[in-house]
C-alpha cells in the first residue's frame, strides 16, 4: 500500500476504535444506570406494599379478635359441664360469632372456629363457599397455631383464598379459648400491587414467614415456580442478585417486613427494563457511522497533505536513478519529510560529483592491484628461505651420520623435524594427538640435551586424543616445566604430561618435581598488571603461559584457562580446562556453516 493509504486507514482505525469504545461505555453506563434506578425504585414499591400488607392484615387480625372479645362467646365457652340446652345455646354463640365475623367485610369468604376440645364450626358467605381444605382436622397444624400465642398464622387456603388461623384466649382467665381461621379473597391482597405490575411490567410475589408462595396472589408463572425452587428467595442481601430462567435474565428483590410476618419479590426481566434502550443504541450507532464519514473525509485530506512532500521526493528520486540527472525539489511545507527533501537535494549533488570521480578512482584501483602483484611475489620469494633451511639441516644430518655422530645427527634431525611441523602446521586448531606429538619431538630434544636428568611420563586418556585443542598450548607449559622446575634443582627431573575427562570438560595437566612456587609468585604469573615495574624472570616463558590462559578463554569463555597449583620445594602442577571437542562435531558445525 502506498503511505497516502497507510496514513488513511490508520486514521480510519483509529477514530473506529475510539468512537466504538465511548459508544459501547455510554451505552453500558446508561444500561447500568437504568438497572441501578429500578432496582431502587423496586425496593421503594415493595417496601410501600409491605406496609400496606402489614396494615390489611393486622386489621384483619384484630377485626377477628375484637368481635370475640365483644360477643358472649367469652362466657359462654368458660362455662362446662352443660346440658343439652345450654350446648345448643353455645352452638348458637358461636355461630353469630362465625356470622357477624364474615359478613363484617366483603371480602371474607368463609370462617370456622375450632373448640378447645377439637369441636369444629364452619360458616360460608355463599352456599358453595366450603371451608374445606383450612387444615381444621390437622391437630399439628392446630398445635403449631397454639404455639405462636395468640400471633397469627397465614397460609395460601383453596379456591382462590387467603387464610388467616389465630388462637383466642380468654380475657378473664387467660385460657386457650379455641382457634379461629378465616378465609379471605385473595383479590383483597392482589390489589395492592395490581396497578404496579402494570406499570413496572414485573411479577410481585408475596411469601409468608415459612416461605410459602401465596397462592391466592394469581397465577404462578414458570420463571416464578423456579425462583421458587431454587429458593432464590434466601439470597435477599445479594447487592443484584439475578437468575436465567428459558435463556431470560431475571433481576429480583426481596424484602422482609417488621417482624419477618411477610416477604415481598418483585421479580423483572432484562429485556424489559433495556426495552427502553432502544433509543440509545439507534442514537449511538447513528454518531458512530456520523462520525466515521467525517472521520474518513478528514483523514483523506490530512493523509494527502501530509504525503505531497513524499510523492515529490520519490518522483526526484526515480529521475535520478535513470540518468543521474536532478531537478532540485522545493518541498511545501518544513515538516521531517520537506527537510528529507532538502538533504536528498545536497545527496544528488555530492553523489554527482562523485560519479565525475569514478574514472580517478579506476587509475588508483588499477595501480593497487599491480602493487598487489609485487606483494604476492615477495611473498613467494619469502616462502623459499625456510624449505633452504630445511634442506641445510638434512644436510648436516647426513653428515654427522657419516662421521659416526649419531646422537648429533638425532638431534639436529629431531630439531629439523620440529622446526618443519611448527611452520608448516595450518590452522590454530588440531587434535590433541597432533598436539603431543609435537611436545613429544620437543622433548625428545631436551632429552637428548639433558641425558638422564628428565624422565618423561605420559598418562593419557586415548579415547581423548581427538579432542580439538589450540595449537601450541603446551608447549610453553612444558618449557617452564623444564626451565623453572627442572634446571634449578639438582637429581632427576620428572616431569608428567596427562589428559582426562570430567564431565564434559578436557583436563590437560602438565607437573614438576622442581623447585615450585609460592603464592605470591603464581600471582605474579597469572596476574602480571598487578606487579607493574618489578622485574620477571625469564619473561619470554611466563609471557608464554598467560598467554595461553587469555588465548583459552577468548576461545571458549572465562570458565576455561588456567589454574596452577605448587608447594615450593616440591612440585607445580598447571592445569588447562577446556571444552570436550571432537573431530566430527568441528566437520558438523563446519558442513552447517558452509
Amino acid at each position: 500500500m502506498k503511505l497516502h493509504t497507510k496514513f488513511l486507514l490508520s486514521f480510519v482505525l483509529i477514530i473506529l476504535i475510539m468512537v466504538l469504545m465511548i459508544g459501547t461505555v455510554i451505552y453500558q453506563v446508561s444500561v447500568n444506570t437504568i438497572k441501578s434506578n429500578t432496582a431502587n425504585y423496586s425496593r421503594f414499591l415493595i417496601g410501600q406494599i409491605g406496609i400496606n400488607l402489614d396494615k390489611r392484615t393486622s386489621d384483619i387480625e384484630e377485626l377477628a379478635f375484637e368481635l370475640f372479645r365483644t360477643s358472649s362467646l367469652d362466657r359462654t365457652l368458660a362455662q362446662e359441664n352443660l346440658d343439652p340446652a345450654n350446648q345448643v345455646f353455645r352452638s348458637k354463640e358461636i355461630a353469630n360469632y362465625l356470622s357477624h365475623l364474615v359478613y363484617s367485610r366483603e371480602y371474607f369468604q368463609y370462617a370456622a372456629y375450632v373448640e378447645p376440645n377439637g369441636d369444629s364450626h364452619q360458616i360460608g358467605r355463599v352456599f358453595d363457599a366450603s371451608p374445606t381444605g383450612t387444615g381444621l382436622a390437622d391437630e399439628a397444624h392446630l398445635e403449631k397455631i397454639q404455639q405462636k400465642r395468640g400471633k397469627a398464622l397465614w397460609y395460601p387456603g383453596p379456591l382462590g383464598t387467603v387464610m388467616m388461623a389465630k388462637a383466642l384466649y380468654s380475657l378473664t382467665s387467660g385460657a386457650y379459648a379455641g382457634t379461629v381461621i378465616l378465609g379471605i379473597g385473595s383479590d383483597h391482597i392482589e390489589n395492592l400491587y395490581t396497578e404496579i405490575n402494570r406499570l413496572t411490567s414485573a411479577n410481585i410475589l408475596i411469601l409468608n414467614e415459612d416461605n410459602q408462595l401465596m397462592e391466592g396472589s394469581g397465577n404462578v408463572p414458570g420463571f416464578a415456580a423456579y425462583f421458587m425452587e431454587k429458593k432464590l428467595y434466601l439470597e435477599e442481601n445479594l447487592p443484584s442478585p439475578s437468575f436465567t430462567w428459558n435463556r431470560t435474565n431475571y433481576l429480583f428483590t426481596v424484602l422482609s417486613t417488621s417482624m419477618d410476618k411477610w416477604k415481598i419479590v418483585q421479580i423483572i426481566s432484562v429485556e424489559e427494563l433495556t426495552r427502553g434502550t432502544s433509543a440509545i443504541t439507534f442514537w449511538t450507532v447513528s454518531i458512530i457511522i456520523i462520525s466515521l464519514l467525517v472521520a474518513s473525509i478528514l483523514a483523506a485530506i490530512l493523509s494527502k497533505s501530509i504525503t505531497v512532500n513524499v510523492r515529490m521526493l520519490l518522483q526526484s528520486m526515480t529521475s535520478f536513478s535513470v540518468d543521474f540527472s536532478h531537478k532540485i525539489i522545493v518541498p511545501k511545507s518544513r515538516d521531517e519529510v520537506g527537510l528529507m527533501a532538502e538533504k536528498f537535494n545536497l545527496m544528488a549533488e555530492k553523489i554527482k560529483e562523485l560519479v565525475n570521480s569514478v574514472y580517478h578512482e579506476k587509475l588508483l584501483k588499477q595501480k593497487a592491484e599491480y602493487r598487489t602483484l609485487q606483494f604476492e611475489y615477495k611473498a613467494l620469494q619469502a616462502q623459499i628461505n625456510p624449505h633452504f633451511l630445511y634442506n641445510t639441516l638434512e644436510s648436516i644430518y647426513s653428515m654427522a651420520k657419516l662421521k659416526g655422530e649419531e646422537q648429533i645427527g638425532e638431534l639436529i634431525y629431531l630439531l629439523g623435524s620440529l622446526l618443519r611441523e611448527s611452520l608448516g602446521r595450518k590452522g590454530d586448531i588440531l587434535p590433541l594427538r597432533d598436539e603431543l606429538d609435537y611436545i613429544r619431538k620437543y622433548l625428545d630434544i631436551h632429552q637428548i640435551i639433558y641425558e638422564d636428568k628428565i624422565e618423561i611420563i605420559y598418562e593419557l586418556d586415548e579415547s581423548l586424543l581427538d579432542s580439538r585443542v589450540p595449537k601450541f598450548i603446551l608447549q610453553p607449559l612444558v618449557e617452564n616445566a623444564i626451565k623453572h622446575g627442572i634446571e634449578e634443582k639438582p637429581g632427576k627431573g620428572i616431569i608428567r604430561i596427562g589428559c582426562r575427562a570430567e564431565g564434559e570438560t578436557l583436563l590437560l595437566e602438565v607437573s614438576d618435581n622442581g623447585i615450585g612456587m609460592d603464592d605470591q609468585t603464581i600471582d605474579q604469573v597469572m596476574n602480571p598488571e598487578k606487579y607493574p615495574g618489578q622485574p620477571v624472570k625469564d619473561k619470554h616463558t611466563r609471557v608464554g603461559i598467560i598467554s595461553v590462559h587469555k588465548r583459552v578463554g577468548i576461545l571458549y569463555g572465562s570458565g576455561y584457562g588456567l589454574a596452577i597449583r605448587s608447594v615450593p620445594g616440591e612440585f607445580t602442577i598447571i592445569q588447562i580446562r577446556l571444552p570436550i571437542i571432537r573431530e566430527e562435531e568441528r566437520d558438523e558445525e563446519e558442513g552447517y556453516r558452509d
